[in-house]
Order: C-alpha cells, then sequence, then structure tokens
C-alpha cells in the first residue's frame, strides 16, 4: 500500500510540470511509471499464495533425484490422498515407524533414492502379505518368477517374498537394475509396474524417453502410477498441513533377536508360552504362510521373549509336546460325542469343523467303521468366531414330544446336526423330557 501511495505522489509530481491537465507524459516520464508499476506488479504477485501443492512438491524435488514435478496430471491424486482416501495416509503414518527404518537402511545400502520407500504404500499399503489378483505379493508385490529370479523362496509354509529384510533387498536390485537399463527414475518406476519390456515398446513406438510424454499412450494403471507415487510422498510429508492424524498401532517391538526352533510349533502356542500377542509374532515373521513354524525354523521375536524361551527351553518344548498330543488343550475344547444312525466319519467331521483324519488318530480308528452308540472323542475350537457364529444365529423354539430324539429332531431339519443342537441348548447328554423347550437353529 505505501508503494501505492508513492506511485500516486509521483504522478501528481510530474503533472505539476505540465501546462494543462491533460499534458500527455513524455518518454522519460513513461519509462518512470512502467517501472513503478512494473515493481508493483512484482510485489503485489509476491504477496498472492502460490499453487501450494506446486510449492511444497518443489520443496521436496530440490531434496531429490527423483521427479516430483506438479502438473494437472499429478493434482486430482493429491486431492484423493488429502481428502476421501486420507483414511489411508493416517494409518500409513502409523505404520511407517515399523517399515521405514528398514526401507531406508536397505536403500541407502545400494545408494538408492530413500523417497522409493514410498512405493511400499502403492504397492500394498505396506502389508506383508498383501497378495493382488494377479498374485503378485508382499510389501514389493512380486510375482512369483520375478521373486524367484531375485532370490526369494517360496515353500509349502514360507513365503520370502512376504519377508520385509529379504523383499526389500531383492526390491533394490531390481531398481537397481531398471536405472541400469533406462537411467530415469519415472521410467524405473513405469518399468516396475508395466515390466521393462512392455515400456521399452512403448519408448520405440513413441520415440521419446520423456514418461510424461508417454503417459498418454500407456495403459491406465501403468499411466497413473508415477502421478499416485508423487501424490503419496506429497501426502506423507504434509500430513499436519491437512489435518490427518496418525493410527496409532498395537504393534510395539524394541529390540529383537533370532531364534531357532528344535520343533515344529503353532503361532498360539508359542504366543502362550512366551506372553507376546500374537500379532506382534506374526508382524515379525510375515513370512510364514499357516502361522505354523516348522522344525528348526528361525523365528524374530522381541528380545525379551527370545532370551526368556532359551532361559526355558526344556520347559517349553515339553509343553509344546504336551499340547501336540492334547494333554493341554489351548483355544479348544474335548467333548465326547456318541455316534447315531445314519452318521459317518465324513459327516461327523464336517459337523465339527475337523478332519476325518484327526477324528481317525484321536480315537485310534484303524477304519472308517462306526456303530451306533460309540463315543467319539473330539477337540473342538473354541475361538472368538465360533462363539459369534452361534450368536448370529437365529433361533427357534421347538417343544420335545414325546419320543423324539436328538437324532430325529435333527433328521427333521436339513442341514442341522445333534452336535449344533447341543452346543447351543448346553446339553450334557441325549436324553429329552417330553415339553422341553430347546433352541434350533433356523440358518
Amino acid at each position: 500500500m505505501r508503494n501505492f501511495f508513492f506511485i500516486c505522489f509521483i504522478i501528481m509530481s510530474l503533472s505539476s510540470f505540465s501546462e494543462d491537465t491533460i499534458h500527455t507524459p513524455t518518454a522519460d516520464t513513461t519509462l518512470i511509471l512502467d517501472t513503478l508499476l512494473l515493481e508493483q506488479k512484482i510485489i503485489l504477485k509476491a504477496d498472492k499464495p502460490l499453487n501450494i501443492f506446486d510449492e511444497r512438491l518443489r520443496i521436496l524435488d530440490e531434496n531429490s533425484p527423483m521427479d516430483l514435478a506438479y502438473n494437472e496430471k499429478v493434482h486430482p491424486f493429491i486431492e484423493s490422498y488429502i481428502g476421501r482416501n486420507k483414511a489411508l495416509i493416517s494409518r500409513m503414518q502409523g505404520l511407517k515407524n515399523l517399515y521405514f527404518p528398514l526401507f531406508e537402511q536397505q536403500l541407502d545400502k545400494y545408494n538408492l533414492p530413500l523417497e522409493l520407500k514410498y512405493l511400499a504404500i502403492v504397492e500394498s499399503a505396506m502389508n506383508p502379505k498383501a497378495k493382488s489378483h494377479s498374485g503378485a505379493t508382499g510389501l514389493w508385490q512380486f510375482m512369483y518368477l520375478t521373486g524367484k529370479q531375485y532370490g526369494l523362496n517360496v515353500t509349502s509354509y514360507m513365503d520370502e517374498r512376504q519377508d520385509p529384510i529379504k523383499a526389500t533387498e531383492a526390491a533394490c536390485f531390481y531398481f537397481e537394475k531398471l536405472y541400469d537399463t533406462f537411467g530415469d527414475w519415472n521410467l524405473v518406476l513405469a518399468a516396475y509396474n508395466g515390466g521393462p519390456g512392455y515400456l521399452q515398446k512403448k519408448i520405440n513406438t513413441v520415440g521419446s524417453n520423456d514418461f510424461w510424454v508417454l503417459h498418454p499412450y500407456l495403459r491406465r494403471e501403468t499411466r497413473n502410477y508415477i502421478p499416485t507415487f508423487i501424490a503419496v510422498n506429497y501426502a506423507m510429508n504434509y500430513v499436519k498441513e491437512h489435518g490427518i492424524i496418525p493410527q496409532t498401532t498395537e504393534i510395539e517391538v524394541g529390540k529383537t533377536d533370532t531364534l531357532t526352533l528344535k520343533k515344529q510349533v503353532d503361532v498360539k502356542v508359542l504366543s502362550e508360552m512366551i506372553c507376546v500377542n500374537k500379532e506382534t509374532i506374526l508382524y515379525l515373521n510375515p513370512a510364514y504362510k499357516k502361522d505354523i513354524f516348522p522344525n528348526e525354523s528361525v523365528v524374530v521375536l522381541p528380545e525379551f521373549a527370545a532370551n526368556d524361551f532359551r532361559f526355558n527351553e526344556e520347559t517349553n518344548y515339553t509343553f509344546i509336546e504336551a499340547v501336540d498330543n492334547k494333554e493341554i488343550l489351548i483355544d479348544e475344547e474335548r467333548i465326547v460325542y456318541r455316534v447315531n444312525k445314519g452318521d459317518y466319519l465324513g459327516r461327523i467331521a464336517k459337523d465339527h469343523n475337523v478332519h476325518v483324519f484327526e477324528l481317525k488318530e484321536w480315537n485310534n480308528l484303524k477304519t472308517t467303521n462306526l456303530d451306533i452308540g460309540d463315543k467319539l472323542v473330539i477337540f473342538v475350537k473354541n475361538n472368538q468366531k465360533t462363539q459369534e457364529k452361534l450368536q448370529k444365529i437365529t433361533k427357534n423354539e421347538y417343544i420335545v414330544q414325546k419320543g423324539d430324539t436328538l437324532w430325529g429332531i435333527a433328521k427333521k431339519h436339513d442341514g442341522l446336526s445333534v452336535w449344533k443342537i447341543k452346543s447351543l441348548n448346553n446339553l450334557e447328554s441325549d436324553n429329552l423330557k417330553p415339553g422341553t423347550k430347546i433352541l434350533l437353529p433356523s440358518s
């Protein structure tokens, strides 16, 4: 404003030298006025806010070897991550302390841009067990053959594509190879998504190595891949400015240590022994596929838990063996089932959510032959999901009639078993008293 008044003062001063009020300024006067007005425009432009996305990305771009440029193609993706999809960024902020130190360590080891850590958000939302419809798996979404090519083994029990350390190192090798081939980080990202062969064909066809020139000729997923990556970089760096609050996680891991197991053990059994929740154990060991650690598995545990396991090693393996022999039950219940007319092992196993071989093993059966009245020991899972399932079942009342048996009532209702009736009504025996009301599931 002070500059504006100064300009007015100069104009009035100049006009006082004229002989009439409509004096046309001389060339010198015009030059002075033009200069002053130009300076005023510069001042006003500096006072006016720039495009905030452009300004902030320019700061990120200046500190990165990658191309984090703002343009109209990037804009809608930024709007998405700070708008309707900001819950994802909130969750990623909660997980970053678990994974980013690992990513940064490996990227720095191979002299790669640290910004590549954000690619794990684009690929898998930092879920080491993420699996796409095409079969790509893990934090970095390796396909089976590509994973094998970079040393990631897959067995019935383990998938190293889900191992954060091994998969991140493999990703670094792959980034190096792609950069050696294309020499441009935008093209590296495009090749990582679409495949180097696909991208090279497009480069040859279009005749350009500039991603933004190639952009309209690429398939949609690859075309949007780089704008998405840039937008995630922006959103993760400017959460406070957009009011995005980090989502806390229940997984708290400090110092860790490795432990080699001498017996196969289920995750829930290990959790019971070392007093560490299942979620933390699985987070530390995501490469194991079936919640089972085979014999000779090398598992990662909180340091205190690994030390405690070693200190009580003999007792722990005795405990594992007792669980295997059903001498100690974890998350399951032992019931005795009486064989009814029409029963066979397959049906009984299905009704109790167990396997036929387990029924034979638990009851020392050499054949599948059963006699009415035989008693079978069954170990039924007693977890929360089973309880919730039973609670959700719509129930109908049934009044027991003279001559009714559990087996007879079950036969009248398609898909209903004697065990379901007994479970729903907490019946300890098969005896029914006429006139008694019992509940029957209708679903």
